[in-house]
């Protein structure tokens, strides 16, 4: 009898569809590394202002290369954009996923020229968490928002700058930098202290790069919507965001702001940095001891830290203490990595 080779296809694909298509996520738990964490992360972040922050706290929580020890609730703009909101949106995240990570509010006020450092607790959070010696894990302190807790923390004390790295959405780009950009805006005068007299390891995402990382409402609809009550929640956060934005920024709604169907998740590169970065080993088989190179999901500059102007632009410097600025993230590997973990964490039902 000849071979229907349409009929073979077509049981092929009936079979799939049977035995071999259950999802992944009711048979195979979560990947977490055999060794656990290699780093540490104080997260902090405006989680009242844009709702970038919100999905990349998403993202940070479900990551489990980096130990999240705290998350910094921070902001002062406004009503609706303090650190007391941003805590309780934060809690109510955790909440949502299930997650116990504990969440603290940050600065009430900005440092101001006379650069007074704002105790907060999370200011006192990443002063605890630099401050360990019972942990040999390396710490970063991963910033979404302002400088006001980094700052605050330093002069509070300096020890703690070489013992952590700032990793901060904000700024711009070598060699001139961009004027008024707005993770700076926040506080311009932390900004300045960070980069000009601050001597701490540094990894800035500037304006020109956390731009980059855009996706589609549709995608969020479809990716995140129908994972969890924390996709549902964040993709309610989307839907209502343009509107709530219009609000804020003129209330008698004479201007509104309209979206269309893109956002960018500007914060999202801090999970990336954290979390996803590559480290390829170095055998000295002599001695049975082993390196590690570490490289990144992205490119960068690594230049002595610019002076920071008055505006946030740059003036670029010969000497000092060596920054990363990067020219560029892996959105492919940063958003895949984000839906994945929802999915596989939260199966849609």
């Amino acid at each position: 009898m000849p071979v229907n080779r349409r009929s073979l296809i077509a049981g092929a694909a009936t079979l799939a569809g049977t035995a071999f298509a259950a999802p992944l996520a009711a048979k195979v738990k979560p990947f977490a590394p055999y060794y656990g964490p290699r780093s540490r992360v104080v997260y902090v972040n405006d989680l009242a202002g844009d709702i970038d922050g919100l999905f990349a706290t998403a993202h940070m929580a479900l990551s489990k290369t980096s130990e999240l020890r705290t998350i910094v609730g921070s902001g002062f703009t406004g009503p609706h954009e303090s650190a007391d909101h941003s805590t309780r949106l934060g809690r109510e995240m955790m909440a949502l996923m299930g997650v116990k990570v504990p969440v603290v509010a940050g600065c009430a006020k900005a440092i101001g020229k006379d650069r007074t450092p704002q105790a907060s607790p999370g200011v006192q959070a990443i002063i605890d968490e630099a401050m360990r010696t019972d942990s040999a894990l390396p710490l970063y302190v991963a910033v979404g928002g302002g400088l006001s807790e980094v700052a605050s923390a330093i002069l509070l004390e300096p020890k703690i700058a070489e013992r952590m790295t700032l990793i901060w959405i904000g700024g711009g780009s070598m060699p001139a930098g961009v004027a008024h950009e707005a993770n700076f805006n926040i506080d311009p005068d932390a900004a300045r202290f960070i980069f000009n007299d601050a001597k701490v390891p540094m990894w800035t995402i500037p304006q020109a790069v956390y731009s980059t990382c855009i996706v589609s409402a549709t995608e969020l609809q479809a990716r995140v919507a129908p994972h969890g009550k924390i996709g549902k929640w964040l993709y309610g956060k989307l839907v209502s965001a343009p509107a709530d934005m219009s609000r804020n920024l003129s209330p008698d709604l004479k201007f509104k702001f309209n979206a269309g169907e893109t956002w960018i998740l500007g914060d999202s590169p801090l999970a990336v940095l954290t979390s996803l970065t590559d480290w390829v080993p170095n055998f000295d088989f002599p001695t049975r001891t082993v390196s590690w190179d570490r490289t990144s999901a992205g490119h960068y500059d690594e230049v002595p830290c610019p002076l920071m102007n008055a505006d946030g632009t740059f003036t670029p410097r010969s000497d000092g203490r060596k920054v990363r600025i990067y020219r560029d993230i892996d959105t492919r590997l940063m958003f895949g990595d984000f839906f994945a973990k929802l999915e596989l964490n939260y199966p849609a039902r």
